[in-house]
C-alpha cells in the first residue's frame, strides 16, 4: 500500500513544481512597454519606432536580434537572391550576443566593424558615451552596392562579456538625422547589471 502512495506524491510534487514562478524578475522596474533581452537589458525604442521583429530563439546560444521600424507603408522589394522583403523608412537593426570572456566578445565586434565596412562608406570614428555605455559609432554614408538603405549609423560595444551590434539603416527619403536617432536609441538601453 505504501508504494502508491509514494507515486501519487511523486507525482503530485511534480505537477506542484509547474506551478511556481518559473523566472525570478530582477527588474521589475522596467516598463512594460520596453523590449527586453532577458534580464540582460531592455530597450526603449525612440519616438516614431516601433518593434517590428523579436527573435530569441538562439537565446539558449546568447544571440538575441531585433528589429525597429519606422513608417507604416513599406515598400516591397524582391532582393538579389530573389527573396520578398519590406523596406520602411529607416529600420534599427539590434544585435546581441554573449561570448565566455570579454576577449572574445571584443573579436567579435571587430567582425561586425569589418562587416559593415564592406557594405557602406562610412565617416570616421566617434566614440559616444550613452546610458553609463562606451559606444565606438560611425555614420553609413553611401552604400557600396544595390542597397534600400542608402545611409544611415552604427554603433558597436562590448559590455563584460556582452557584443552589441545597433545599426540604424535609412532610405533616400528619410528626413530623420541618423546620428540623433541612434544616440537615442542607445541612450534608451536599460542594463541589468
Amino acid at each position: 500500500m505504501k508504494k502508491p502512495i509514494g507515486v501519487f506524491l511523486l507525482v503530485l510534487a511534480l505537477l506542484l513544481t509547474g506551478c511556481g514562478k518559473q523566472h525570478e524578475d530582477r527588474h521589475p522596474e522596467w516598463d512594460e512597454s520596453w523590449t527586453r533581452f532577458e534580464d540582460l537589458m531592455a530597450i526603449e525604442a525612440p519616438e516614431d519606432f516601433y518593434l517590428g521583429e523579436y527573435n530569441d530563439a538562439l537565446a539558449v546560444n546568447a544571440i538575441w536580434y531585433a528589429v525597429w521600424n519606422c513608417g507604416t507603408d513599406p515598400q516591397a522589394i524582391t532582393n538579389a537572391e530573389g527573396q520578398e522583403a519590406s523596406v520602411y523608412d529607416a529600420q534599427i537593426f539590434l544585435v546581441l550576443k554573449g561570448f565566455g570572456s570579454e576577449e572574445d566578445a571584443k573579436a567579435s565586434v571587430d567582425d561586425w566593424i569589418e562587416r559593415e565596412a564592406q557594405g557602406y562608406e562610412t565617416g570616421e570614428f566617434k566614440e559616444l558615451s550613452a546610458a553609463g555605455q562606451i559606444f565606438s559609432t560611425w555614420l553609413l554614408l553611401a552604400a557600396k552596392a544595390e542597397n534600400p538603405y542608402s545611409h544611415g549609423a552604427a554603433a558597436f560595444a562590448v559590455r563584460g562579456k556582452l557584443a552589441i551590434s545597433a545599426e540604424l539603416l535609412c532610405t533616400e527619403s528619410f528626413g530623420g538625422d541618423p546620428e540623433v536617432i541612434l544616440e537615442q536609441f542607445l541612450n534608451g538601453f536599460h542594463y541589468g547589471e
